[in-house]
């Protein structure tokens, strides 16, 4: 091969290397400053939410949501799914919901387990009403539960400590928080 040849091969594949390096970061500069910054903003303003961390795994956006105590945790979380879905799309996302770290509430759910799985296999969910109550007041604990198509929503308060879980309902997916 001619010494012309090999630089015309050269150029080629550095040409290429550039094309493909500028498609990249303008791709990667796309999403951060066209979709994460105005969506992190957008769920930051929302009045329950004390903290947010979008992360993005292959083609999955997730999005770690801290939330002080609310009063409806299926209205916050439907507010927090129609912003993402708004900005994303259908299934390119996930959302964890999480409020204080106590261990005591915790361990609370994990008893309660059993219960919330039950019911939903098997769409008991007066059933699920009375044994949750009867553990929350047997811990002294205020909580509550909201119900839709989509998700069983749980939340529970002991003082100023608050805890949420949300349950999927359509698949075996597991929770989402």
């Amino acid at each position: 091969m001619s010494k012309k040849n090999e630089f015309k091969i050269l150029i080629f594949i550095m040409a290429l290397i550039i094309t493909f390096g500028l498609a990249m970061g303008g791709n990667y500069l796309h999403a951060r400053y066209n979709i994460e910054n105005p969506l992190l903003a957008q769920i930051k303003d929302l009045p329950g939410v004390e903290s947010i961390t979008i992360e993005k795994k292959d083609d999955l956006y997730l999005l770690q949501v801290s939330l002080g105590k609310v009063d409806n945790l299926q209205e916050e979380y439907k507010q927090l799914d129609e912003l993402v879905r708004d900005k994303l799309g259908q299934e390119k996302y996930q959302i964890l919901v999480e409020g204080s770290d106590s261990r005591e509430l915790d361990l609370v759910y994990y008893q309660i387990q059993p219960i919330v799985y039950q019911a939903l296999a098997n769409n008991e969910f007066v059933w699920m009403q009375e044994q949750i109550k009867l553990v929350a007041d047997k811990e002294g604990l205020e909580y509550k539960i909201f119900i839709d198509q989509e998700h069983v929503y749980l939340q529970f308060t002991h003082g100023d400590q608050n805890q949420y879980y949300i349950m999927d309902r359509n698949s075996s997916k597991g929770d989402t928080a």
